[in-house]
């Protein structure tokens, strides 16, 4: 009787064990599919990609782009921040060697619609130097864009110190964006003195120059934008300010000038009107001389 007892429970032990690594792994099966399902989401998920350029009709709006040169540096996120609030889409010239410091920088610049243009790799003045040397400046900060950014390429590129010629350009073979508002916010570093020029002197169609890489011109950009968004300005990229105009490799631009006004239709009319520039003019009589004068 003893031993049929010790049986039986041996036999409940037995089967209560297997239970549990039954469900123990049908919780791991589980798991895995779980696992393996979020896997699968992820592989479908689109990869995420840049804004698009907006279309925007710079000839009928007061469009200006503000452009940040030198960076990226420390106090670049903190502008992206601001650009983000305020709504704001900007150009950032990047030097190629500042890249490896802050990849996540570049990268979001461009995931949050700004366009970024090549600037050289470390700054020189590209006049003053040899055809190959000046492809290696602009290939070696073009891969350096290209990699951070996930795959974006630039299309544009400002030459360091405005310094450029016929050479140069045919090298560098982009447009060459410069500037019509020169903040010189490098020299002063000073916030209201920035705030002040960058809201006074620009124009329809202008580009304007900051720093992203000096903390007095990044703590100037919130009142600039205020300001500017007061006198009825729309801010937009270098590319969305040219839209619908065609950039020349090795050409400089410094602003989106006016569309010239078309020419008066000449007169058709048949016969022309009288007084028309077309038409017979009135005959002037000649006045009569008194008498004796």
């Amino acid at each position: 009787m003893r031993t049929r007892n010790f049986a039986l429970i041996a036999a409940a032990l037995l089967l209560v064990s297997g239970c549990g690594h039954t469900e123990k792994k049908q919780a791991r099966t589980a798991g895995h599919r779980l696992s393996a399902g979020g896997k699968a989401r992820a592989a479908q998920a689109p990869p995420q990609r840049p804004p698009a350029q907006r279309k925007i009709d710079c000839d009928r709006l007061k469009c200006v782009a503000l452009t940040f040169d030198d960076g990226p540096g420390p106090y670049t996120n903190g502008l992206l921040d601001v650009l983000k609030k305020e709504g704001v889409r900007a150009t950032f010239f990047i030097i190629g060697q500042n890249v490896h410091g802050f990849p996540s920088a570049v990268r979001r610049e461009v995931m949050e619609g700004h366009e970024v243009g090549d600037h050289s790799w470390d700054h020189p003045q590209l006049t003053a130097m040899s055809p190959a040397a000046v492809k290696s400046q602009i290939q070696r900060t073009q891969d350096a864009i290209t990699r951070a950014s996930g795959g974006v390429k630039p299309t544009i590129m400002r030459p360091p110190y405005g310094a450029t010629n016929k050479r140069v350009g045919q090298t560098i073979g982009m447009p060459l964006i410069l500037w019509s508002v020169d903040t010189e916010d490098w020299r002063y570093l000073n916030t209201a003195r920035d705030t002040r020029v960058g809201i006074k002197e620009p124009k329809p169609g202008g580009i304007i120059l900051f720093h992203d890489i000096h903390k007095p011109s990044v703590k100037a950009i919130p009142a600039v934008i205020e300001g500017l968004k007061k006198r009825g300005f729309t801010f937009v990229t270098v590319s969305e300010l040219f839209e619908g105009r065609q950039l020349t490799p090795g050409q400089t631009y410094s602003e989106r000038m006016p569309p010239k006004p078309a020419s008066p239709a000449p007169v058709t009319a048949s016969p022309p009107p009288t007084g028309s520039p077309a038409g017979p003019q009135p005959s002037q009589s000649r006045p009569q001389q008194a008498e004796g004068h």
